[in-house]
């Protein structure tokens, strides 16, 4: 980063200084003040020069460390400054050089240069690209405040990150991009510099899981009358993942809109129980995202979600699905999307015990009986976003402990955020004046077995008594937002768990502020505050040890 300032500036010289060019000797270093701005006055064999006094990595005064020639280096963290230019030769990023001039008799000015904020956006926007491609948090962080004080958009940052992130991810779509939406969408609980905070989370998600990755190369979109969302379906189900870019890419091209190809994602994932529901809520997210940075990006993001959706596990394909899948196979879908919902329907209990309870088509039977009573889509996932908020508070954290047990916090987030997606799904499927599909119900289904199988750590332990949590707020809105706020914390260590932490906070603040209920926003919390695995180095060991004994997963 170039660190000089431009010069068409107000320039402020020392007032009523009395420092002369021999007060500082060749070789030293002197921290003044200029118009209350601390600066550090470096005299080489070249001359006199200033920079400034704070190192850009944490703040510490740079006349603490040395200098040697044109270099001076910080005592703290070894960063290199070169004192002519201001630019960084080992750290991150460069310092601020100042004017200075000596008069005739010796006395010495200093001029400190505030240059026009907006005027240094491409300079700014080139050094937060940096910061993104070599993971520098610290860079990343001082650009998005100075972005925003630059009058930035929010949007405009975080999809630099995506820009840099999305052709880098090796599966397609991951939870970094996803959390990054959740962040962009929480920037508005923050004002001024705070904004900071979400945007720089969202961004240093994407840096750290996409850093140093090749670029994945787009194909040709295809012509445009082989670009149907017939066609892009089967060639998700048949793995033929290049196709099924250069279909949306055709259809992008040719003028589609996110209400032209929402459907074709709807469709795709309703096919398969995808990786806990991650095909649902990274479908979700990325046209979040479109609506708020627009929808002329939808050729970088759309495209690089494709391998998510060709290479997610097909769960319902799996031996632990076959009795649910079983149940499902004998459900005529068709029939059931004719009942129309009663308005005032309402559980007697029997859902919330079959997503409770450990009878695997249960889930399938109670479902399809509310269904034909008169449940709605929503009521129905109401109930999930229930059980699996209960199964939050009730669950027993020595679980996490349990090695020869691979379920735990993080897998039962996804039975709330899942139930989140495909209320999205959903509601926008009416929006475009559809009604319940056969393909939203075989959805909304799947969202019961998850939030049944959210409990199988249950079956194999006691059920725990329920937790009771204190709420962050007393108003259920404010609860929400404070909630959302811890979630970008860093009270989590690994990035895999904070980003389950943000994705989750977003999902129950909307589905708390949709039910009036505190019950998803009380089991957010727990998860955030309780103990949990954060690592999975030693889980893995001791499941590696019981593999290549022949000591078989249990479920």
């Amino acid at each position: 980063m170039d660190a000089t300032l431009s010069p068409d500036v107000d320039s402020h010289l020392t007032p009523g200084t009395d420092l002369n060019v021999d007060d500082v000797p060749v070789g030293t270093m002197k921290m003044i003040k200029v118009d209350g701005h601390r600066v550090c006055l470096v005299r080489t064999a070249d001359g006199l020069h200033a920079i400034d006094h704070a190192c850009p990595h944490e703040g510490y005064g740079l006349t603490q460390g040395e200098l040697d020639g044109d270099l001076v280096t910080c005592a703290w963290h070894n960063w290199k400054f070169r004192v002519t230019d201001g630019a960084c030769v080992q750290g991150e990023e460069g310092v601020q050089t100042l004017h200075v001039a000596v008069a005739d008799d010796g006395a010495v000015q200093v001029s400190i240069n505030r240059p026009d904020p907006a005027s240094r956006r491409p300079q700014l926007l080139a050094s937060l690209r940096s910061g993104i491609e070599h993971e520098y948090t610290g860079q990343v962080a001082r650009d998005v405040v100075r972005l925003l004080q630059a009058d930035a958009n929010p949007g405009e940052l975080i999809w630099e990150a995506i820009a840099h992130g999305a052709p880098r991810a090796e599966f397609g779509w991951g939870h970094s991009i996803a959390s990054a939406t959740d962040c962009l969408a929480m920037v508005d609980l923050y004002e001024g510099d705070q904004r900071a905070l979400p945007i720089v989370q969202g961004i240093m998600g994407i840096a750290e899981t996409e850093r140093d990755r090749p670029v994945n190369t787009l194909p040709v979109p295809s012509a445009g009358h082989e670009s149907t969302a017939a066609a892009f379906r089967a060639a998700i189900e048949a793995e033929r993942t290049t196709d099924a870019q250069a279909y949306v890419l055709a259809a992008i091209e040719r003028g589609d809109g996110a209400d032209d190809l929402r459907p074709w994602f709807t469709s795709v994932v309703s096919d398969h129980h995808l990786s806990y529901g991650h095909g649902a809520i990274y479908s979700q997210k990325a046209f979040e995202l479109l609506d708020m940075i627009g929808w002329d990006r939808a050729a970088t993001v759309l495209p690089h979600l494709v391998p998510t959706l060709v290479y997610g596990t097909r769960e319902d394909k799996l031996p632990y699905m076959r009795p649910f899948m079983k149940a499902l196979g004998g459900v005529d879908l068709d029939a059931l999307a004719d009942i129309a919902p009663a308005a005032g329907w309402s559980d007697d209990g029997s859902l919330l015990a079959a997503l409770l309870g450990d009878r695997r088509t249960a889930p399938v039977e109670a479902t399809v009986a509310a269904l034909r009573s008169g449940a709605s889509v929503d009521d129905v996932l109401d109930i999930v976003v229930q059980a699996v908020s209960e199964r939050m508070l009730r669950y027993d954290v020595a679980g996490e402990f349990d090695f020869a047990d691979d379920f735990g916090w993080l897998d039962i987030t996804h039975g709330l955020t899942y139930a989140n997606a495909v209320r999205w799904h959903h509601a926008n499927a009416v929006a475009e004046g559809g009604v319940p599909s056969p393909d939203l119900l075989r959805l909304v289904l799947f969202t019961t077995f998850l939030a049944q199988w959210t409990g199988r750590h249950e079956w194999h332990t006691r059920v725990g008594e329920r937790h009771e949590v204190e709420p962050l707020a007393a108003d259920l809105a404010a609860y929400g937002d404070e909630l959302q706020r811890q979630s970008l914390l860093d009270g989590t260590t690994a990035f895999i768990v904070h980003a389950h932490a943000v994705k989750m906070s977003r999902a129950a603040a909307l589905e708390s502020a949709r039910s009036g209920s505190t019950l998803a926003l009380d089991a957010t919390a727990r998860f955030i505050a309780a103990p949990k695995l954060e690592r999975f180095v030693a889980a893995t060991v001791a499941r590696s040890i019981d593999f290549l004994n022949g000591r078989t997963q249990r479920d």
